[in-house]
């Protein structure tokens, strides 16, 4: 990830919070993964490039999961960005993210908050037993079937979100493309 991408996923996170007043990282973490995917059956490209991991209760973005759990392998950089702006929760609720400050609303598009905003009327109140799952769809069925890490196919992701096929032909060129300039 780029240092714009990661200051965008932070920004993601702080418009999520400032929008919901505080939320569970599991939700999220869950509404930023419904709102990618409607971004790229949309628009034809990811609203974030953290990979996305099939874990048991769910899709989670993989790099911005490490950071919240303080995974000792984190990201460092992603890591000191969401730690000074984003407040964890203690004790019983260590689990409830608020925001410190506003969203810095330069990094995302219209469609980005768009998308944001449609995903939390959906899932950020969601009950936790009913999120998981429709969060399990036929792509996180797939890669959690796999061996090893379990990240998500972008392509089988737009499929979940109903992407049409001329759009998942369109994600797989700029899918190529990406891969050839990195």
């Amino acid at each position: 990830m780029t240092n714009f991408d990661k200051q965008k996923l932070t920004e993601i996170v702080l418009y999520i919070l400032n929008k919901t007043n505080g939320l569970d990282y599991y939700h999220v973490f869950k509404v930023i993964y419904f709102a990618n995917i409607a971004h790229l059956a949309k628009y034809g490209f990811r609203m974030t490039t953290d990979e996305f991991c099939a874990l048991p209760d769910g899709p989670v973005p993989s790099i911005l999961y490490d950071c919240v759990k303080d995974d000792l392998n984190c990201d460092k950089e992603l890591e000191t960005m969401i730690d000074k702006c984003i407040a964890k929760g203690n004790d019983d609720a260590y689990y409830f993210l608020t925001a410190k400050r506003d969203a810095d609303l330069d990094y995302l598009s219209k469609a980005d908050m768009e998308e944001i905003d449609e995903a939390i009327k959906k899932y950020a109140y969601m009950p936790y037993n009913k999120l998981r799952d429709i969060s399990h769809g036929e792509e996180w069925h797939r890669a959690y079937s796999t061996s090893g890490r379990k990240v998500m196919d972008v392509v089988g992701m737009a499929k979940d979100g109903n992407a049409t096929q001329d759009m998942l032909e369109y994600i797989r060129e700029n899918l190529e493309i990406e891969e050839a300039l990195a």
